[in-house]
């Protein structure tokens, strides 16, 4: 808190430009496997080999898996239901780029909803001109594989933390959960919320989140050209500024 407390009192306005170390890189997709632990009933990935050496001159394997299978970004098409709602190939490249903050939300138990207030504390770190991405840890990702509860009792965002997101013209926002929705909702207002301002959304990300929870980094994160499709897998990398 005191950290927080402190970049409260000198406001961010980030720079026209940021040098970045590329050396220095951090990877924060969850390894796509088999056995790996999938949102309720999604399909877990199936490798299935075409060709292999010996039979063949070569290795290919056949991979079937969900849209949104490990880390992964969903598109306006994933909640929006009209016919120009924007696939992940529509989605420019540039709202999954750029400077980011990482918030801490793991002080609550797993399964707790983020609200506008639990937001607020960290509004000192975002940058007044808007722009930035905001990548939350809330503690969901280290039980992964470990707690089978967790794929239905993960934390997620409230509606009014999306609204939250809006206001401070955030342009993406990644989580360590199976999803921002909560689980069993009716109706996904944080996604249509978020969406449908041209808020990027990145679900997924692993553990490795949380040791960079109050820091500035930037961001590159791209999703493959699924044409027409709802979402897709990614690697989100975070990269040093100096």
């Amino acid at each position: 808190m005191k950290n927080v407390n402190k970049r409260r009192t000198k406001r961010s306005k980030g720079p026209a430009t940021a040098r970045i170390s590329i050396p220095k890189f951090y990877d924060l997709s969850n390894p796509i496997s088999q056995d790996m632990p999938v949102y309720p009933g999604e399909p877990k990935p199936e490798f299935q080999p075409i060709f292999s050496i010996g039979k063949d001159k070569v290795n290919v394997t056949r991979l079937v898996m969900s849209s949104h299978t490990g880390t992964h970004i969903d598109a306006p098409k994933h909640f929006i239901p009209t016919s120009t709602a924007d696939a992940v190939n529509d989605i420019p490249l540039e709202s999954l780029i750029g400077e980011c903050v990482v918030l801490d939300m793991s002080k609550r138990d797993a399964g707790y909803g983020i609200t506008d207030s639990d937001l607020d504390e960290y509004s000192g770190m975002i940058k007044e001109n808007g722009g930035d991405i905001v990548l939350v840890y809330t503690g969901t990702s280290d039980q992964w594989g470990k707690n089978e509860n967790i794929r239905t009792n993960f934390s997620y965002l409230e509606p009014s933390a999306a609204q939250w997101l809006v206001d401070h013209r955030i342009k993406c926002v990644g989580i360590d959960s199976f999803s921002m929705e909560k689980y069993g909702f009716q109706r996904g207002l944080t996604h249509e919320k978020l969406l449908s301002n041209g808020i990027g959304i990145i679900e997924g990300i692993s553990s490795k989140l949380k040791e960079f929870v109050g820091k500035r980094m930037f961001l590159v994160c791209i999703p493959l050209p699924l044409e027409g499709a709802d979402g897709s897998p990614v690697r989100p990398v975070l990269f040093e500024i100096f």
